[in-house]
């Protein structure tokens, strides 16, 4: 069933990665009711992952009392989704590239550069407690 109007769901989850798995299933069911096909599934799973994982783990340092909020806005030709966490926010524009050589062998630092080559556009507020990520469907 494709999306005829928008709609938004909102998530909630606590600063845990125990739940990032509830976020896998939500954005699984939104991807499927949009009628998205395999590899943009893939993509914009792998990208929600990733934000959600950077909220949680870098935003709110996993701190039980902070939450991680996800908006899924459901268009008709595209899906808009916006994470935000309570943290205290970083400059994506200081990120390591992952790319360099140096940093290859980093066990952390590929998310950004993840979401940004899954998703048509990634955003980031000024101090980084919100990113908004945009895919259009491709017929």
């Amino acid at each position: 069933m494709a999306v005829k109007n928008s709609q938004i769901i909102k998530l909630e989850i606590p600063s845990s990665m125990d739940f990032v798995h509830l976020l896998d299933a939500v954005i699984t069911e939104i991807l499927q009711q949009m009628e998205f096909d395999g590899d943009a599934t893939d993509q914009v799973n792998l990208a929600v992952i990733e934000a959600g994982t950077n909220a949680i783990k870098h935003g709110n340092r996993e701190e039980p009392r902070k939450r991680a909020y996800f908006d899924f806005m459901m268009y008709p030709e595209e899906l808009v989704v916006i994470v935000r966490d309570e943290g205290e926010g970083f400059d994506a524009q200081t990120t390591e590239d992952p790319l360099n050589p140096e940093n290859l062998l980093n066990s952390s630092g590929r998310g950004l550069f993840l979401m940004e080559a899954c998703m048509d556009s990634v955003d980031f507020n000024q101090n980084g407690t919100v990113v908004t990520m945009t895919k259009k469907i491709t017929s």
